[in-house]
């Protein structure tokens, strides 16, 4: 990793067919025992210190 610049972001690009299916697996993520413990564990230590979204549309030429 370079040392110069910002290093505390990170992207993930995730695509869901449609709205009802990010919903769900938000549903599914807030009942799931080892997300629990894992996003737990990262507030406990303050590892996420903003979250932001953009939904996108993917482009099909």
């Amino acid at each position: 990793m370079p040392h110069e610049g910002t290093n505390n972001i990170a992207f993930a690009l995730i695509s869901f067919e449609n709205l009802a299916a990010y919903e769900s697996y938000r549903a599914r993520l807030r009942t799931d025992s080892e997300g629990m413990a894992n996003f737990s564990f990262a507030e406990e230590n303050k590892f996420i210190l903003a979250e932001e979204r953009t939904f996108l549309r993917q482009v099909r030429s």
